[in-house]
């Protein structure tokens, strides 16, 4: 692998070096990825389209980084930042920032947590394994909080 495309895979891996970070890597990753939908709050279709490239590229990047540095190591986030994005495109319109929040503190408790499929995908020894434990943990989010959305309280 030439030197600049390296570079550029790790740079995917860490999202931007957020992954070196010594104390909780996963979250910065994450909070990165939730940051940046808050930030841009794409449309739907610009939604989906980024996710699809956010996928793409944290798929390389999870495979630039298990070849660099290991199994699964703790700075590869690129896997943290496309879970998080699945997690953030279900939060109500309606609920603005605090859907953002909401998306982004479900996706790391399952994230940590690693229920079922979770953690069935975080036991493959792949590149495809460390990015899919976190795509399983963004979906079950997402359903958390499409199922919230629907909730309608009258008081």
């Amino acid at each position: 692998m030439s030197s600049a495309l390296d570079r550029a895979g790790k740079a995917v891996a860490t999202v931007l070096g957020a992954g070196y970070l010594p104390v909780a890597p996963g979250t910065a990753g994450s909070l990165v990825s939730a940051g940046l939908f808050a930030v841009l709050g794409p449309g739907p279709a610009l939604r989906w389209l980024l996710c699809a490239l956010f996928l793409a590229i944290g798929y390389w990047g999870c495979r630039v980084g298990r070849a660099s540095w290991g199994s699964d190591p703790s700075r590869v986030v690129a896997d943290e930042f496309a879970g998080c994005w699945i997690a953030c495109m279900a939060a109500p319109a309606g609920w603005r920032l605090a859907g953002v929040a909401a998306a982004f503190i479900l996706f790391r408790a399952f994230d940590i947590w690693k229920p079922w499929p979770v953690s069935v995908f975080d036991r493959m020894d792949s590149p495809l394994g460390i990015l899919l434990d976190d795509v399983a943990a963004g979906i079950l989010s997402a359903a958390v909080l499409f199922a919230a959305g629907q909730v309608h309280v009258s008081l």
